[in-house]
């Protein structure tokens, strides 16, 4: 998440520069975009040979609910937003599926920060096969490229929970100089990733303040190819993509030295990402079988330390952070995935709903703070299939 309508046109510009298997993906053509000379190669992630089935039950889901002192609806919701595809799914059956501006089921859409939930995914994964001892470890047992950055000594868990230390400002992706837009505009200039991450300054201690850096999930995808001697596309597709049943073919970002852009660039359809919120829905599993680790996915959205609890993690804000997930306040349990534009997948395991939300939201950071109460007036809707 970031601030400021701006930052937010800014970002929408990277959305049409892929090349390569991306290049099918739409652009975003209501947004003021950049001319098309900033690229990234892809590799593509092949999907499952048994995609998870998404029944499709008739209907269109009309839910209202308060928000800053107004009646609201999810209708309205959607149209502010600038919403260009929804997938609500209810005990994993379609109750509502629309599309916008020309996108249609088939339409893939960068991920954006919603990529983020993946890369740790992967981690958690690695984790669970032993390839990684312990999320306590630092960073540099595995990468000891880092050992004169500012992540020597640094705990994986405080990457994946954003409280590194490390320098690095979010706060405005129209800055070409900082935070992730800096990092891509230094990586399409021909600058690797991993030169960037040697590069890293710590600026406070570790585990000590939330700070959201891009960098950190960077770090993270180059962790999983590091101890499972794979690129992290390759890991993704054959770990989660293939057996959690997605069934679309999703390009993913790269540099030109083929290290991910683990922070996003995950291309997938709208149902797809539904699919992958189905997977922690239910706890892990898809197609009768384990995917996930049962302890990651509780872990992940659980919060681990009291800087990153609900109204904590980020000013002003009702949302608490996990491990690269976003965390509901209250005790309902539920969680989020979130990308710049109003990209969305909204997790509610008690009520068994599951919305994936892709958008072109040029006020998603203002509006990041409701989509949280509409979904949950959707869920409240439709919790009664299971």
């Amino acid at each position: 998440m970031v601030r400021g309508a701006a930052a937010l046109t800014a970002a929408a510009a990277f959305a049409s520069l892929t090349v390569g298997p991306a290049a099918a993906v739409p652009a975003p053509s209501p947004l003021p975009v950049l001319p098309n000379v900033i690229f990234y190669p892809t590799s593509t992630m092949a999907p499952s040979a048994h995609p998870v089935a998404l029944p499709r039950i008739p209907g269109r889901v009309s839910a209202t609910y308060p928000y800053q002192g107004r009646l609201r609806s999810f209708d309205d919701y959607l149209r502010r937003t600038s919403a260009r595809g929804l997938v609500v799914l209810s005990g994993g059956e379609i109750v509502d599926e629309r599309y916008f501006g020309g996108y249609t089921a088939a339409s893939h859409f960068n991920s954006w920060s919603v990529g983020k939930s993946i890369t740790s995914t992967a981690v958690g994964i690695a984790l669970g096969e032993g390839r990684i001892r312990s999320i306590d470890d630092p960073i540099t047992r595995y990468l000891p490229e880092l050992k004169r950055s500012g992540y020597n000594g640094v705990a994986i868990k405080d990457l994946l929970r954003m409280t590194s230390g490390q320098r690095y400002d979010e706060s405005n992706v129209a800055n070409v100089t900082a935070g992730s837009t800096g990092t891509t505009i230094r990586m399409v200039l021909g600058e690797p990733l991993k030169a960037q991450a040697e590069q890293s300054v710590r600026e406070r201690e570790p585990g000590s303040t939330f700070n959201y850096a891009s960098m950190n999930t960077i770090v993270l995808g180059w962790l999983v190819a590091k101890v499972t001697g794979r690129s992290l596309a390759d890991y993704v597709q054959d770990k989660i993509w293939r057996p959690a049943g997605m069934a679309s073919p999703t390009p993913v970002g790269q540099d030109y030295s083929g290290t991910a852009l683990a922070f996003a660039s995950y291309h997938a359809t709208t149902r797809d990402l539904a699919r992958f919120g189905l997977l922690f829905a239910r706890g892990g599993m898809a197609n009768g079988r384990r995917v996930v680790p049962a302890s990651w996915v509780r872990d992940a959205t659980t919060p681990s330390a009291a800087v990153v609890m609900p109204g904590r993690a980020r000013p002003g804000s009702v949302y608490g952070y996990g491990y690269q997930w976003w965390l509901g306040d209250g005790d309902r349990g539920d969680f989020l995935a979130v990308g710049v534009l109003g990209q969305y997948i909204y997790v509610s395991p008690r009520d068994h709903v599951v919305i994936a939300q892709n958008s072109e939201d040029l006020e998603a950071d203002t509006n990041v703070e409701e989509a949280i109460v509409a979904f949950r007036a959707v869920a409240e809707k439709v919790r009664g299939r299971v």
